[in-house]
């Protein structure tokens, strides 16, 4: 009885401890599958961190290099432009000598260097446009100046408009050079000068082109009112803003003044802003490279005529 006893008592106390340490063991199991929950939803939250933060960082990368592509796309806009305006500054610069005397010129689309080369001389061909407009009006076949000892001037002068003008002139060719200087000279300082057009487009009427205020040189013509031709013929003399600055000679004890209509400039004390004395650029200009002053004349007086003979 007591053996019997005592084995269940053993069986007993045996169920006993294996009860309790199964109790232990879920409770551990519980303890763990809570601690590995609590690390998988540490893990998902720092890889939702980490997500967030990429997601930022590539923003403003992207926002960065828009920035750069619309401020390179700027720069390729800018720079076509720029080149379509040098293209089309040099289409226009390149026309210019095809422009009629007088036309005004839009100096803002050229260099220095391109109103430089706008003042040049050049041969008179008998199968040229010039000759064309002279042959038979300021020119004649003559025994006394031969077509090939004249030169054809273009040049740019200040308009009583204050803007740049297209001029031309023709002169002989031994002060072809001098009066090229002379007139971009008084063009850089702004010299006033209404009209500058061959005397052709008068007709070769020297008082026409006087009255239009037109500075011109050569015409092949006599001295007026002589049988003596001028030097005018020979493309050696050059009239400066006539019509301010009158020939004036006495006939009969009268005073002549030509042009027509410009007997108010025959006062040379008015206080006019085109006449020209012996303190005006342009006598100085003309006087220092050798020329001759017709307001210097005694007998006649012709203040806008300079030559060099």
């Amino acid at each position: 009885m007591l053996n019997q006893r005592g084995s269940r008592l053993i069986r007993i106390l045996v169920l006993l401890i294996f009860l309790v340490i199964l109790a232990a063991g879920v409770a551990v199991g519980a303890g763990m599958g809570r601690g590995q929950a609590g690390i998988a939803e540490g893990q998902a939250e720092a890889c939702r961190k980490r997500t967030a933060l990429g997601n930022t960082v590539q923003a403003g990368q992207w926002e960065t290099v828009s920035e750069t592509l619309d401020q390179r796309t700027e720069l390729v806009i800018q720079e076509a432009q720029h080149m379509k305006e040098i293209r089309e500054n040099e289409a226009y610069f390149a026309s210019i000598p095809t422009l009629p005397a007088g036309q005004i010129i839009d100096t803002a689309r050229l260099s220095a260097d391109q109103l430089t080369q706008l003042f040049y001389g050049e041969e008179i061909r008998p199968e040229g446009s010039v000759y064309s407009r002279i042959n038979g009006c300021s020119y004649r076949e003559n025994p006394n100046i031969a077509l090939s000892q004249l030169r054809y001037l273009r040049v740019l002068h200040v308009g009583f408009d204050g803007r740049t003008h297209v001029g031309e002139m023709i002169v002989n060719e031994e002060i072809a050079g001098d009066v090229l200087e002379i007139l971009e000279e008084l063009y850089k300082a702004g010299y006033p000068i209404e009209r500058m057009q061959l005397v052709d487009d008068y007709q070769a009427d020297d008082n026409a082109s006087m009255a239009a205020n037109n500075s011109s040189a050569f015409n092949y013509r006599y001295i007026a009112n002589t049988t003596r031709l001028s030097n005018h013929s020979w493309g050696r003399a050059v009239d400066m803003n006539p019509f301010y600055n009158p020939y004036l000679y006495t006939s009969g004890g009268q005073l002549h003044v030509e042009p027509q209509g410009a007997e108010a400039y025959a006062d040379r004390n008015g206080d006019c802003p085109y006449l020209i004395d012996h303190e005006d650029l342009c006598y100085r200009l003309f006087t220092e490279r050798g020329f001759e002053w017709g307001g210097d004349w005694n007998s006649r007086k012709d203040y806008q005529h300079f030559e060099k003979n």
